[in-house]
């Protein structure tokens, strides 16, 4: 349709008809009304409201802006609408067929839907429908399989019943004829799911069935039992025989029909505890038989390197009677020099893992071996036995409590053994070596992590411990009852010095990586007794001179044995289980203190030594030094001052003297020395010292002439010189 109002035609002229269409084109809150300002009864309160309210209309807009009267404006837009309104109608009527067929679709449309809504109306009832009989499926199919699953408990349960209690031909067949291999012991398993499910279902117990079958499945037990005791009880009567390797017939043959003990430890307990008793029994027997005579042929191999005899000591007279005493009386001439040093005993140490001796072997060849070694075999082949044993009967009877029963008697036989071959051993070093081995026997233990031995190897070191207090206790009293009636004047070393040294030096290499503090106290004894054995061995000389040699002698001597001790100590590998002593102390801290005291003592009978000799051939050099320096220091002289009375006239004639038999003097010192000590190691050692002390005391002498001035200066120009004195002193070290 077009709109028949056009903005540019002029406005159309005012008429009364378009009052009433102006009023209808205005706002209803804007209508003038009749603009009577007169009249009392019309208010003017809210214009202004109102006109800020409608400014912007466009009516009212067009109005303001052309300036023209509100009626006129009216009619104008009156006539305009009317005009309008002609043409609509001429449009509707040119259109009105386009309507009619727009009604005719409508219609049309509007059937096609009402078909469809009773379509979609019956399709919703026809869902309906289909949803009642799925739930209803659903209900169908969670009732069949709650049947399904009950069915099949049912036949679960009946078919497990049936399975357990039948008795198939194959099963009768297999434990009355199957050969003991592995098929028989699936027969054995198959028989015995079947005894325990006769036990333990109360289903089956009061089942008729159960009453039709209870008799057959008790002779087949019995059968399957007998069957299972022929065969173990043949294999144990098997290790009876000589010349059996017990280990392999175990491996080989018992631990692969093990199967048998548990069907009878469960089905047969009576036979089972049979079966065990014989096994007990027969390895009991066995291996207590092999050591009794493993353990008497080793004795024939003993090599004894100490007896009662071997004392650092003398025998107190009296001490013993008998023949005990006639082997003591024997003295330091019957001692063995092997009984007291370590020598290359102490490696056995690191080779614990070694094979046992074979006795014959060794005897074909002719070898003897010393107890430790001895000792080392048995204990070998007595754990790795054990451990086999061990490991097998917890496999083979799934218990450790007939280890016990049937290695008692084995047991007992070595120790019985070993506790009177230790009460007849007077070896100290082979029983310190016994308790260090001990020790490494129950870290193997520990480390196999078996322990069936713990209680035998306590008792071991029960055994070793008191025989070697024992055995210690003899030594420290030999040295305390040495008669010195019986010391001769011979200051040279003594054969107790020998025996301490060497004692001494092997318990400190085997206590090195120890530390063991029992062991501690028992080294500082022996040096307590040595030390006071010296001492009053020294008093029995005549002469200082010789009695103090004699201690020289016999001090370096202990105290070289003691340094070479310490660098065999620091080189050897530590044993195994222990910690590796440190560098600074090889020999522990008993072994420090022990050197320290011995070369302490050393040391101050070499200054007594070295003091003696410098008197007798440069004493008024050595008298002049000290009475100076005494009487600076009891009046006090200022360092640097010259002391009153021991001036250059005092000592220009002593000086002269020492000047012009210096060389001659050194030269007989070194004689004398080396005549003293017999040792050129010690004699050089003490030489060595009295030549340090003489330079000492001539450096002091001219340490007393600086300080005199220019004559103390002058009478130095004559004397000789330190250097030469050194250049003399190493030519007669080379001599």
């Amino acid at each position: 349709m077009q709109n028949p109002v056009r903005d540019n035609e002029p406005p159309a002229p005012a008429s009364e008809d378009l009052d009433e269409a102006e009023d209808d084109s205005l706002p209803q809150d804007l209508s003038l009304g009749e603009l009577d300002f007169t009249s009392q009864d019309i208010s003017l309160k809210g214009v202004d409201d109102e006109l800020d309210r409608y400014a912007g209309h466009e009516v009212l807009r067009a109005i303001l802006d052309q300036g023209c009267d509100p009626k006129e404006y009216g009619r104008h837009y009156e006539a305009r609408l009317r005009q309008a309104e002609l043409e609509s109608i001429q449009d509707y009527l040119s259109e009105s067929d386009n309507l009619v067929t727009l009604h005719q679709q409508i219609s049309s449309c509007d059937a096609i839907l009402a078909t469809m809504e009773d379509m979609l109306g019956k399709f919703q009832s026809d869902l309906g429908n289909i949803s009642n009989e799925i739930r209803a499926l659903q209900e169908q199919s969670q009732s069949m399989s709650v049947r399904l699953r009950n069915r099949k408990a049912a036949e679960s349960r009946l078919g497990t019943f049936l399975d357990n209690l039948a008795l198939p031909p194959s099963l009768i067949d297999g434990v009355l004829l199957a050969p003991p291999d592995a098929g028989f012991a699936e027969h054995l398993l198959a028989l015995h799911k079947k005894l325990e499910f006769a036990k333990s279902s109360e289903m089956a117990s009061t089942s008729a069935a159960m009453q039709d079958i209870a008799p057959e499945l008790e002779r087949l037990r019995a059968k399957a039992v007998s069957k299972s005791r022929d065969i173990l009880m043949n294999r144990i009567y098997q290790l009876r025989k000589t010349k059996t390797n017990i280990q392999i017939l175990q491996q080989n043959v018992l631990l692969k029909q093990k199967y048998m003990v548990t069907f009878l430890r469960q089905h047969g307990p009576e036979v089972f505890h049979e079966m065990r008793s014989a096994y007990v029994e027969t390895l009991s027997r066995v291996l207590s038989s092999h050591f009794r005579s493993y353990l008497a042929a080793l004795e024939r191999l003993q090599e004894d390197l100490a007896g009662p005899a071997d004392v650092i000591g003398e025998a107190a007279p009296g001490g013993m009677g008998g023949v005990m005493a006639n082997l003591f009386q024997r003295g330091a001439s019957g001692a063995h020099r092997d009984a007291f040093a370590l020598g290359e005993r102490g490696n056995i140490l690191h080779h614990l893992d070694q094979a046992a001796i074979i006795p014959h072997v060794a005897e074909a060849e002719s070898k003897k071996a010393p107890f430790e070694v001895l000792f080392r075999s048995v204990n070998k082949l007595l754990m790795d036995t054990a451990t086999a044993e061990y490991l097998f009967c917890c496999d083979f009877f799934q218990e450790d409590t007939i280890f016990s029963e049937l290695f008692t008697t084995t047991l007992a036989v070595v120790e019985s053994s070993l506790a009177a071959s230790i009460q007849e051993c007077y070896d100290l070093v082979a029983l310190l070596l016994m308790i260090r081995m001990n020790y490494h026997h129950q870290l193997i233990m520990n480390k196999r992590r078996i322990p069936c031995l713990d209680d035998y190897l306590d008792r071991v070191n029960l055994l070793l411990w008191p025989r070697f207090k024992v055995m210690l206790d003899m030594q420290l009293q030999s040295m305390r009852a040495y008669n010195p009636a019986n010391f001769g004047q011979d200051p040279g070393l003594h054969f107790i010095t020998q025996r301490y040294a060497l004692l001494t030096t092997s318990l400190l290499l085997l206590n090195a990586d120890y530390q063991d503090g029992q062991m501690d106290h028992n080294i500082d004894r022996l040096r307590y007794a040595a030390l006071e054995l010296l001492i009053r061995l020294s008093k029995r000389f005549g002469r200082k001179r010789t009695s103090t040699i004699f201690l020289v002698n016999n001090l370096h001597h202990i105290v070289q044995l003691l340094r070479e001790a310490a660098s065999r100590g620091g080189q050897m590998a530590h044993a195994p289980g222990t910690s590796p002593p440190p560098p600074t102390a090889p020999l522990g801290a008993s072994g420090a203190e022990t050197i320290k005291e011995f070369e302490d003592q050393l040391t101050a009978a070499m200054n007594v030594y070295v003091e003696e000799a410098l008197g007798l051939h440069v004493g008024e050099l050595v008298r002049f030094v000290r009475a100076a320096e005494a009487a600076a220091k009891q009046q006090n002289v200022p360092e640097g001052l010259p002391v009153p009375g021991y001036g250059p006239p005092e000592a220009a004639p002593i000086m002269k003297d020492f000047a012009s038999r210096w060389t001659s003097a050194i030269e007989a010192l070194n004689k004398e020395t080396m005549k003293d000590f017999r040792s050129s190691a010690c004699g050089r050692e003490v030489l060595k010292a009295a030549m340090t002390q003489l330079l000492l005391y001539y450096t002091r002498m001219l340490e007393l002439l600086k300080r005199a001035g220019p004559e103390g200066a002058a009478l130095m120009r004559d004397a000789p010189t330190v250097p030469s004195m050194m250049f003399e002193t190493r030519k007669q070290f080379r001599v």
